[in-house]
């Protein structure tokens, strides 16, 4: 007879949610905030001699609060947070289809994170706004399989190919950068 088990996995994975989807749900356009967040962020890492660009949330310290526009750091913030929570409950429906649960650990626009982008390379301000355009978002889970017949090995290349194939129609693009194997207690 078969045993039933319960496995867990832990997968980070990156998609980009599309603006016409965005736009259907808030009047903000991500790209023209993406777009003057890099100019901002340029002329203050210019003028700061500061060699590298920071993440947005650098300028939620007190010291630079008041580099950028306040108003575009809220625009940037709210677009943030509604583009979370349309990725997080796309994901949801669609990975509860194979999954038996889902849980999110980290959701996080790339935004927020530091950019790749190095100061005076080659097309640092379109690089730089494609980073600061708040729909890219980076997804931390823990999945859960139940399943009589698991095998030992590939399971989390399968789950990757899974991750992928279940989303890919919902964004603008998916990328699986790691799927992991909870060791068991």
């Amino acid at each position: 007879m078969a045993e039933i088990r319960l496995k867990q996995y832990l997968a980070t994975l990156r998609v980009a949610l599309d603006e016409e989807v965005l736009l259907q749900h808030s009047p903000s356009s991500a790209m023209i905030i993406g777009n003057e967040l890099a100019s901002q962020v340029h002329e203050y890492v210019k003028q700061q001699q500061m060699g590298y660009y920071p993440p947005l949330s650098y300028f939620s310290d007190d010291q630079t609060q008041t580099a950028l526009d306040p108003d575009l750091i809220d625009a940037a913030e709210s677009v943030s947070w509604l583009v979370c929570r349309l990725v997080r409950n796309e994901c949801q429906t669609q990975l509860r289809q194979v999954f038996s649960s889902v849980k999110f650990q980290a959701v996080q626009t790339i935004a927020y994170t530091m950019p790749a982008v190095r100061f005076g390379g080659n097309n640092a301000l379109y690089n730089l706004a494609l980073h600061y355009t708040p729909l890219s978002v980076k997804l931390d889970l823990e999945l859960s399989v139940i399943s009589k017949h698991l095998p030992a090995d590939g399971v989390e290349l399968f789950i990757s190919n899974t991750l992928h194939r279940l989303l890919k129609d919902s964004f603008e693009s998916v990328e699986v950068s790691a799927v992991l194997a909870v060791k068991a207690a």
